[in-house]
């Protein structure tokens, strides 16, 4: 049977969420989370054939090994990769091997395809990025009202207009969140068919909306998952992944 991993910080509540959720619906032995740092004390056997298919053994530090094709989907939330290793490590040092370690994290997380959120197929980076124009011009292609902005040369220009201009997506007043072909949040009624229209222009499968009144104001593509729903919202789209990927 395959599993579902997460690859999630120890701080992430939103990632123990959706483990919980998963393993209450597909069993606790079908659930693993690793933390990013497990990953650089890790030992890797990673192989590419003539194909470009890859193949990855990872044994780690008191716990069993993960092979990549017991694997059915993955949740990946990696912020950042730590080197635990390498603290006492000149910086030279420190930095190769965080960028060893980047390429080959890149590359096993590539290897899993479509089974990955994010797909690194579409867009090849560890920690998914989404930068603003990219984001509001998809957005307003599918008809959300997307928050004007004020970019000027003038720091006089800027500060006079970015409190009125740049809304600060922290004040969020309401969330659409998109995990695959299901929606959830306070405002998916109104605007949920144009994020998940957005959601699919822009090629990822879990996205989270922000808006504050009408205007939409940040898309995010790493969502707090802080609420039981949107827990449950994504673990059913780690579940249907299983369910295409039986072992």
């Amino acid at each position: 049977m395959s599993i579902a991993l997460l690859l999630a910080h120890a701080t992430d509540a939103g990632a123990a969420s959706v483990a919980a959720w998963l393993a209450r619906e597909v069993g606790p032995g079908r659930v693993r989370m690793i933390r990013p740092e497990a990953l650089s004390l890790a030992s890797w056997t990673h192989e590419i054939d003539a194909h470009g298919r890859s193949s990855t053994r990872i044994v780690f530090r008191n716990v069993e090994p993960l092979a990549s094709a017991e694997v059915g989907a993955v949740l990946n939330r990696i912020r950042y990769l730590p080197m635990p290793g390498f603290n006492r490590a000149s910086a030279k040092d420190r930095d190769y091997a965080t960028a060893e370690l980047q390429a080959v994290v890149a590359s096993w997380l590539a290897g899993f395809g479509s089974r990955a959120i994010h797909s690194l197929w579409r867009h090849p980076w560890i920690t998914p990025m989404l930068p603003l124009q990219h984001w509001a011009a998809a957005a307003a292609a599918c008809g959300l009202p997307v928050a004007s902005r004020t970019i000027a040369s003038s720091s006089r220009l800027r500060d006079r207009d970015h409190e009125a201009a740049n809304p600060a997506a922290g004040t969020a007043t309401g969330t659409v969140l998109v995990a695959g072909e299901n929606l959830g949040g306070a405002l998916a009624a109104p605007y949920g068919e144009q994020c998940l229209a957005a959601a699919r222009l822009l090629g990822f499968s879990l996205l989270e909306f922000r808006f504050h009144g009408a205007d939409l104001v940040q898309v995010d593509p790493l969502p707090a998952l802080a609420e039981p729903w949107a827990a449950a919202l994504t673990g059913r789209l780690l579940r249907s992944l299983l369910r295409e990927n039986r072992a």
